[in-house]
């Protein structure tokens, strides 16, 4: 086992060592006094990542590689590492901050992981949050008690998530749910709702 980092990703470690130093640490501060205030400094930030991953599969979720059903095993050791690097390093900033980066959420990994082309197509650009957590049931998802009852073409959700990080300025949240709750874990999936859809109420 070589427990040294990759000397390739020297650059990407250094690149995120400066957005935590010039970028997250200098207004860290000012949102821990103000935490309900929208840190627009992070549009800026989300805007240059976004520019990164577009240009090179380095920089993309982890989530990505190794999709669900790929026939192609071989390996693809890098991008995971390259993620886990980076946000080591931004942590060093801010945390929180990290976390509420636009377009960078869990939500945004979880379709990365398992979308069809079509859907990532419709989702390019989405800012995801992820709501698995319930009151009651922490993060267990074969506890989950929220249902998902299929009803024609589309699914009817009914339950409630606690501690959706980004949830209120996300554009769509990735909401686990189970069709069946006999079943545990084989039985929960995810779904993409998006801001606006009837029903849905994002409360603090």
């Amino acid at each position: 086992m070589n427990l040294q980092t990759p000397k390739k990703f020297k650059l990407l470690i250094d690149q995120a060592h400066e957005v935590a130093l010039n970028v997250l640490r200098p207004i860290s501060r000012k949102y821990d006094k103000a935490e309900h205030a929208y840190p627009i400094e992070l549009d800026m930030l989300a805007s240059v990542v976004d520019g990164m991953n577009h240009g090179s599969e380095g920089m993309n979720a982890g989530a990505a590689v190794n999709k669900r059903g790929d026939a192609d095993t071989t390996n693809k050791n890098g991008i995971n590492m390259s993620t886990a690097l980076s946000i080591i390093e931004m942590c060093y900033g801010d945390t929180g901050l990290l976390l509420s980066m636009p377009r960078q959420g869990l939500g945004n990994s979880a379709i990365a992981a398992v979308a069809n082309e079509e859907q990532l197509h419709r989702f390019h650009g989405t800012w995801a949050a992820m709501a698995i957590t319930e009151s009651g049931c922490g993060s267990d998802s074969a506890a989950i008690r929220t249902t998902a009852t299929k009803d024609g073409d589309d699914y009817i959700l009914n339950g409630e998530k606690i501690f959706v990080t980004s949830g209120e300025r996300a554009d769509a949240v990735v909401v686990w749910a189970t069709l069946d709750k006999k079943l545990g874990r084989s039985a929960i999936k995810s779904f993409v709702v998006t801001k606006g859809t009837p029903g849905m109420k994002v409360e603090r």
